[in-house]
């Protein structure tokens, strides 16, 4: 046999990352999307908060002008981003951005209170 084609279609293999399904955090193709999500994130604007009780919502501004209110565990953003965490000042999300090699990984972002 001569030299080996590192080119040749035999040796391209997908890497496997481990068993199927296995891994990291990535997208439900089941749940509905929420009307927040229609947006990118640095298109929203929180306008405020309402606070009744232990649950606090934030006030947030779509481009289109209506305004919504979203609670940790909605969604907002086109990344899939969901509400850990709502104060006076910003939503904190954790959204889910597909890297270069096909895999989820979270990202940290917020949406500060407009000024």
């Amino acid at each position: 046999t001569g030299p080996v084609d590192p080119f040749s279609v035999a040796n391209l293999k997908p890497q496997s990352l481990g068993p199927k399904g296995a891994g990291g955090p990535r997208p439900d193709p089941t749940r509905r999307k929420e009307p927040l999500e229609d947006y990118p994130l640095d298109s929203l604007k929180m306008v405020g908060t309402l606070v009744r009780g232990k649950q606090a919502w934030a006030i947030v501004q779509a481009p289109d002008g209506t305004v919504h209110r979203a609670k940790k565990g909605d969604h907002l953003g086109q990344n899939f981003g969901m509400v850990t965490k709502v104060t006076e000042e910003k939503v904190d999300l954790i959204e889910l951005i597909q890297s270069s090699l096909g895999d989820w990984v979270e990202r940290e972002a917020n949406l500060s209170l407009a000024e």
